[in-house]
């Protein structure tokens, strides 16, 4: 059983940690460009909002997976992994979103699965140490 919990706190460290790098690159790829005209149909922010959202999220994740690696904030990591599961359902699903063909809306489903996957093996970190 201890192993299946490992493996699970390791996917989600890997899957926010995965998410939040691409996010913190996006962001910080923005900010050095100083382009900040643009926008993401799956996000509800535009412009520079949206620059620094990324960044924010990339850096909150980044510290979410650390932190709950060395066990001083465990709390963090499934506060950002339900935020980047409820991010992508909204994005994908709630906003106006238009998926380009059957391939692409199995893809984002499958990133969806393991978004919410991500969050439930996050809650093993409560798990009460022996």
């Amino acid at each position: 059983m201890k192993i299946i919990h490992a493996l699970m706190r390791f996917y989600s460290y890997l899957f926010t940690l995965l998410i939040s790098v691409f996010l913190g690159g996006v962001g910080v790829v923005a900010f050095i460009s100083d382009q900040h005209n643009w926008k993401i149909d799956t996000f509800i922010w535009t412009g520079k909002d949206l620059s620094i959202a990324m960044l924010t999220l990339g850096v909150l994740g980044g510290a979410s997976v650390l932190l709950a690696f060395f066990g001083w904030f465990r709390a963090l990591l499934p506060v950002i992994a339900l935020v980047f599961f409820v991010l992508m359902i909204y994005g994908f699903f709630w906003s106006p979103y238009k998926f380009a063909d059957g391939e692409q809306f199995r893809w984002v489903g499958a990133l969806a699965a393991g978004a919410a996957g991500s969050f439930l093996c996050s809650l093993t970190l409560f798990k009460r140490r022996r």
